[in-house]
C-alpha cells in the first residue's frame, strides 16, 4: 500500500499541543489515571528549569485533519565533563502511527538538527527508536542493556525468576525454603558489614554540594544543581515520593542516594526499589558501602534492589550478593550535534533518574 505522505506534516510541538500529545500517548500506553500523562509532560517539558533553552517541546506528525499521527518529545538537560558544561537535548515518547511510519525517519533527522545543543540522547529507547538512533549515527551507551539485582528476599526473587520454568510445586516450595535461609545470611551480612548510616534529606543545596564535590572528573554526568534536584524530586515531580537519603561512614565520608518503587515479575511479583541516583566519594568509599546503606534502608519493605551499571564503578566487592541481567535492547543512545566536538559515548555516566527514565511507570 502506498501512503500519501503529502497529507501528513511534521510540526513543532508547543505548549498548547500538550493535551493532544498526552491523549496520543495514552492511546498507546493506557494508564489508570488519564490525567497522569499530561501532568508528566507538563513537568518534563514546561516545569523543567532549562525549558527556555529549547524553542519548542519536540516534534509531531499531523494528518490533514490536524490529528497527531506521530510524536517525539524533547527536553534540555545539563551535564558536566569535568568543569565543562554541556547542554544535551533528551528525547522520549516516540510513537508513530502505521500510516505515518515513512515520516518517522524524517522526524528523527529534524530532531537532530535542533540548534544550540552539544549532543542528543535518549534514556528510554525501544527496539524501533534504537534502530533509528543507530541508523542516524548514534551509539548505544555501554551496558545500557543490563542491570544489577541485589536480592533482599532471595526466596521471592528466585521464585519469580523461575516462574514458568519449574512446574513442580514441591520444587517451587524447596526454592522458597532455600531462599529464606539464604535471605537470613544476606541480612546478617548487611548488618555486620561496613558501618554506614543514612538519614532522609531534602536539602537541595546540601545534596547539590555533595554531588559537585564528588562529581567524577573522567565521566560526563548530569549537572545535579539545586534547581535540577528540586525539579526532579520536588512537589511537582512524578518522583516526589522517592526516598532521598544522605549516608555517611565512620570516617565521616558522605554521599546520597535516591530510591524509587517498582514491581517486577508476573506470576510472583517482586516488590522492588530502583536506585535512581547516587553520589559518593569514589576514591575513599567503595560502591559496596553505598549498596549496604541502600539495603539497610530498603530491606524493611522490598524484595530486591535494581540498579544500572555505571562507568568507572568497581562492583567486585558486591559480586557475591548481586546478579547481572540483560535487558535488551539498549535503553540509552547518544550522538554529538553536527558541528560540535565528538562525543565519547562510553564516557556518559547515565543513571535511572536521567532523561525521562526512572519515572514510576517506566520500570
Amino acid at each position: 500500500m502506498i501512503v500519501d505522505t503529502k497529507r501528513l506534516d511534521i510540526q513543532p510541538l508547543d505548549g498548547r499541543a500538550l493535551p493532544a500529545a498526552a491523549a496520543f500517548l495514552d492511546r498507546r500506553r493506557p494508564r489508570p489515571d488519564r490525567e497522569s500523562s499530561l501532568r508528566q509532560l507538563q513537568w518534563l517539558l514546561i516545569d523543567n528549569p532549562l525549558a527556555s533553552a529549547a524553542s519548542d517541546h519536540g516534534l509531531c506528525i499531523r494528518d490533514a485533519s490536524g490529528a497527531i499521527a506521530g510524536l517525539l518529545v524533547s527536553f534540555p538537560s545539563a551535564f558536566r565533563a569535568g568543569e565543562r558544561r554541556l547542554l544535551g537535548l533528551g528525547s522520549g515518547g516516540y510513537f508513530v502511527e502505521p500510516e505515518a511510519r515513512t515520516l518517522g525517519f524524517h522526524l528523527f533527522k529534524r530532531h537532530l538538527r535542533c540548534p544550540g545543543f552539544d549532543f542528543f540522547f535518549s534514556t528510554s529507547c525501544n527496539a524501533a527508536s534504537g534502530a533509528l538512533w543507530k541508523t542516524l549515527g548514534a551509539r548505544a551507551v555501554p551496558d545500557s542493556d543490563a542491570e544489577y539485582v541485589r536480592p533482599l528476599d532471595l526466596g521471592i526473587v528466585l521464585s519469580s525468576f523461575l516462574a514458568g520454568r519449574i512446574s513442580s510445586a514441591v520444587a517451587t516450595g524447596a526454592v522458597r525454603v532455600l531462599g529464606r535461609c539464604a535471605t537470613r545470611v544476606l541480612r546478617s551480612v548487611v548488618r555486620t558489614s561496613a558501618r554506614v548510616i543514612s538519614e532522609p534529606c531534602r536539602d537541595w543545596e546540601k545534596l547539590a554540594e555533595l554531588a559537585r564535590r564528588h562529581r567524577p572528573g573522567d565521566w560526563i554526568t548530569a549537572d545535579r544543581s539545586a534547581a535540577f534536584l528540586k525539579w526532579r524530586y520536588g512537589p511537582g515531580s512524578p518522583n516526589h515520593a522517592s526516598d532521598i537519603r544522605v549516608f555517611r561512614d565512620t570516617r565521616g565520608h558522605e554521599g546520597w542516594f535516591s530510591l524509587g518503587e517498582t514491581v517486577r515479575g508476573d506470576q510472583t511479583p517482586i516488590r522492588g526499589r530502583v536506585l535512581l541516583d547516587a553520589t559518593w566519594p569514589r576514591e575513599r568509599m567503595g560502591f559496596d558501602a553505598v549498596l549496604t546503606a541502600v539495603a539497610r534502608f530498603a530491606e524493611r519493605d522490598a524484595d530486591a534492589i535494581y540498579f544500572r551499571p555505571r562507568p568507572g564503578v568497581d562492583y567486585g566487592d558486591c559480586r557475591p550478593w548481586i546478579m547481572r541481567r540483560r535487558r535488551e535492547p539498549p535503553a540509552v543512545f547518544a550522538v554529538a550535534a553536527k558541528g560540535r566536538a565528538a562525543l565519547e559515548v562510553s564516557a556518559l555516566d547515565m543513571v535511572s533518574a536521567d532523561g525521562d527514565g526512572g519515572l514510576p511507570d517506566d520500570e
